[in-house]
């Protein structure tokens, strides 16, 4: 897959270059701040002062940085196809080389966020579970019936306006804008990834010969995960 730009977007990515490695190297710096506090006003007025240019400039450009990176990290770009979308932005080689860099640099993180404002379903946390066995009954003196009681721990993100806002933002793919809003949603993302959460419990209760089935079976399924097949599939994802 690659990237495509609008015409805005490459507008803005234009002074790059006009000039030196060096101010590249600042600008990524200025985006992964931009991507872990948001837009620093005060450095944003410093590098337009330096570049000779409007403020409005310098945010248009970190915006139009931050969102190649973020694209990259939502499709999981190959190095080749990143490179291939820096070539098609007008990039050298050389520019190639640092972008790259801040790419990788940051796409373990950014990706972990975006997988947490698109998750929707629960995530295991903990299995307690307890033995129980009916050794009589009016019915029935003889009778004896072991059961397996179990307790799924799940969780939840609290729900911080991801779903809706964050499908909104990611169809205007073509307006360099919304990065800033992208750019909230994975820093609210960074914060519920360390306290927002809703824990679930979920009872079952099972006798030995359905939870032996049971078990049996996602044995099975998991053996299936680890065949070439399912690999393959994983890798074209």
């Amino acid at each position: 897959m690659i990237i495509f730009l609008s015409e805005l977007q490459k507008d803005h990515l234009n002074l790059l270059h006009q000039h030196s490695i060096q101010v590249l190297v600042d600008f990524c710096k200025l985006t992964i701040d931009y991507l872990n506090n948001g837009m620093n006003e005060k450095k944003c007025a410093i590098a337009a002062e330096k570049l000779d240019v409007l403020v409005s400039v310098v945010q248009n450009l970190i915006h139009a940085l931050a969102y190649l990176i973020v694209e990259g990290c939502k499709h999981n770009l190959s190095e080749p196809n990143f490179r291939s979308s820096l070539a098609l932005a007008g990039f050298s080689e050389e520019q190639q080389q640092v972008l790259v860099k801040l790419h990788n640099a940051k796409k373990a993180e950014i990706s972990g966020a975006i997988n947490l404002l698109q998750q929707k379903d629960p995530s295991y946390l903990d299995l307690t579970w307890r033995f129980e066995v009916q050794v009589a009954s009016k019915s029935s003196q003889e009778e004896i019936k072991p059961m397996v009681v179990m307790d799924f721990v799940l969780t939840t993100p609290k729900n911080f306006g991801q779903s809706d806002d964050f499908a909104h933002i990611t169809s205007k793919q073509k307006n360099s804008l919304p990065c800033s809003s992208i750019v909230s949603s994975i820093q609210d993302a960074k914060t519920a990834s360390q306290c927002q959460h809703i824990i679930n419990h979920i009872l079952l209760q099972s006798d030995l010969s359905n939870l032996v089935h049971l078990t049996n079976r996602l044995e099975e399924a998991l053996k299936e995960s680890k065949s070439q097949h399912i690999r393959k599939v994983q890798r074209a994802l």
